[in-house]
């Protein structure tokens, strides 16, 4: 049992929790900061999210209302967004940036001015662009042209020019209106988006789950985890972490419906028609079609699909890879969680290389020092296959970088446990 600790004096996170769509997993921390120990529990769908972890909690003798306890949670498989701007590359990639950064998972990015909308669902339909100022016909004149019925959303949001925020409510009453992150002068400020996306996650994640009883309890608030990871991976690179980065580094976070990619944006070409957002030393991609359960179907499809597909199995099968090359091709072979894993870890890193994704830079694997694997999905990986893998997809020549994986979680802790003043 984890022995229970009275609330420390500056409210530091003693307990940190982790939600997960099969998993619930606990995690004591020291004063330092620093991992102790781990705890983990299947998810039984038989109870609410809300009663099985205050039903863990009892069972380590910790008090619910410890104001120690940090919760995130991944079990709602992230928000969906979707964004209409005035250009892709300022405002698009403003909105793309904090969305990432509040953990919720962009779906497409497209200009008023692109003909026909999108069919796939969201959560949220986020409106952008323009600074805020009086003069704005460029932006007036699509405004009025908008329509939201070609798009399949469940929220409609305006983070665009705040002059223009009465006409956008008096057309759409049920929108809501939030900060302009270009402000006055293309600053693209951290603030306004990113609040309303987590409060939309939290929000979401209560109506599929009902942990609205859980989030009055534990003070602290729910955070996504994919925001959590992020900065945990951010925290390593600062080396404000006990887990070490030794140079451009990328970490791939592989669950059962997505998987993460965070990277150091040294690691983008120069020729790379995509680019991060100014001002930033991390980015992150969301694969929303690699997973190993909710994903499963469409990572299939790739993998069967995929020109490498021998080169892979060869690299990680025991056994007769030509054989099982045909049967997967021909769909006759079920393939291990594992190999699943390795999968999404390979499709990953190759779709970033090519830069097949939208809004999805190009990396540069040739410049790469260090990949970390993290999730619950990668943690009976072996880091040798991992390294044949990675050099599969590296220019010739290219020196192999350190392969580690994340068997203790230290990135989800370094993030859960970072002060906010540290962001």
């Amino acid at each position: 049992m984890m022995p229970s600790h009275r609330r420390t004096a500056n409210g530091a996170v003693r307990f940190a929790v982790d939600i997960g769509s099969t998993v619930i997993k606990v995690a004591n921390v020291n004063e330092a900061g620093e991992l102790e120990s781990q705890s983990f529990f299947p998810r039984d769908f038989e109870q609410s999210i809300a009663t099985q972890v205050e039903s863990v909690l009892a069972k380590l003798e910790i008090d619910k209302d410890h104001g120690g306890i940090a919760v995130c949670s991944s079990a709602n498989g992230g928000l969906r967004v979707g964004i209409v701007c005035l250009t892709k590359h300022f405002s698009g990639a403003a909105l793309r940036n904090q969305i990432l950064l509040a953990g919720a998972n962009p779906v497409f990015v497209r200009s008023f001015d692109e003909p026909g909308g999108d069919s796939r669902r969201v959560d949220m339909l986020l409106i952008g662009g323009g600074i805020d100022c009086d003069e704005s016909a460029p932006l007036v004149r699509r405004l009025e042209e908008f329509d939201p019925s070609i798009y399949n959303y469940g929220t409609l949001v305006y983070a665009a020019n705040a002059h223009l925020s009465a006409s956008f409510l008096r057309r759409f009453p049920s929108s809501t209106v939030i900060e302009n992150p270009l402000g006055s002068n293309l600053s693209s400020r951290v603030g306004g988006v990113f609040e309303a996306v987590r409060r939309a996650y939290l929000d979401d994640l209560v109506f599929k789950e009902g942990i609205s009883e859980l989030r009055v309890r534990l003070t602290r608030g729910i955070r996504p985890t994919p925001e959590v990871v992020s900065r945990g991976f951010l925290r390593a690179v600062m080396n404000k972490s006990a887990f070490s980065i030794v140079g451009a580094c990328l970490a791939l976070d592989v669950g059962g419906a997505t998987t993460d990619l965070h990277y150091t944006v040294e690691l983008v070409r120069e020729d790379s028609e995509i680019k991060p957002a100014n001002g930033v030393s991390v980015a992150r991609f969301v694969f929303t079609d690699l997973g190993i359960v909710a994903s499963r179907d469409s990572l299939m499809l790739q993998l069967r699909g995929h020109p490498q597909l021998y080169d892979f199995l060869s690299r990680v099968v025991n056994g007769n890879a030509r054989e099982i090359y045909r049967l997967l091709r021909e769909g006759e072979w079920e393939p291990s969680a594992e190999l699943l894993s390795y999968a999404c870890v390979f499709i990953a890193l190759d779709r970033f290389s090519k830069g097949r994704g939208p809004g999805l830079p190009m990396g540069n694997l040739g410049a790469l020092s260090q990949v970390i694997l993290t999730g619950g999905a990668v943690q009976l990986l072996d880091e040798m296959v991992v390294s044949r893998l990675v050099k599969l997809l590296m220019p010739e020549g290219s020196p192999p970088p350190l392969v580690q994986v994340d068997r203790r979680y230290q990135i989800w802790v370094g993030g859960i446990t970072w002060n906010d003043e540290h962001q």
